[in-house]
């Protein structure tokens, strides 16, 4: 599975989106999550006008709602779909209104062509073990991977107790994994020598 692409992670880097809200599905086509578009619009300040519900039918879950966003001078506006055949969801108007926002955002952010809203189908969701975060985690290039793992060695360096770096161990564990296997290990091994160095100082 190959890493994002440079035009991907310069959109990362922009928008404060962290590793573990991205994901790759159906080849290389990548995916997102909602809560970091919807995060990414709030700081850009993109701003929502009424939407229009072009088609509803409650009883069926069918819904269209097409919504209109505004960044600057530029104004875009899409259309978000919700039935039984694109979704489980027992919210149909929610999730309509869902994708019809997150590809706002994309195209008012740049990155319509590069990235999915996990909202826009339930596998893209699925993969992503319900939402709660990837159930397939990217392992990254070592050129893409470098800053994380230079940031992880200074962050297990900062650790004052073993108590602290046991917790930072626990918390962390999904950003070692979109690291090479041979850095992941390099990782491990820096904890114990970590763990080992505490122990003495606090027996000391």
């Amino acid at each position: 599975m190959s890493g994002p692409s440079k035009e991907i992670r310069e959109f990362m880097a922009k928008h404060n989106v962290a590793d573990d809200e991205v994901w790759q599905v159906h080849g290389n086509n990548w995916v997102i999550k909602h809560k970091a578009l919807e995060r990414a619009a709030a700081a850009a300040g993109i701003t929502w006008e009424r939407p229009a519900i072009l088609e509803q039918d409650s009883a069926n879950g069918i819904v269209a709602i097409c919504v209109f966003g505004k960044l600057n001078e530029t104004t875009e506006w899409s259309v978000g779909e919700c039935a039984p055949k694109n979704n489980k969801n027992a919210y149909p108007y929610a999730m309509a209104e869902k994708r019809g926002k997150d590809r706002v955002i994309l195209k008012l952010l740049n990155a319509h062509a590069m990235l999915y809203s996990e909202v826009e189908a339930d596998e893209f969701a699925s993969s992503n073990a319900a939402g709660t975060g990837p159930a397939r985690l990217v392992t990254l290039p070592k050129k893409d991977a470098k800053p994380i793992y230079i940031k992880l060695q200074a962050e297990i360096d900062s650790c004052i107790s073993r108590e602290h770096l046991k917790e930072w161990m626990k918390g962390n564990v999904e950003r070692i994994k979109t690291l090479p296997e041979d850095w992941q290990d390099i990782l491990r091994l820096r904890c114990e020598e970590m763990m080992a160095d505490l122990r003495n100082k606090e027996a000391a």
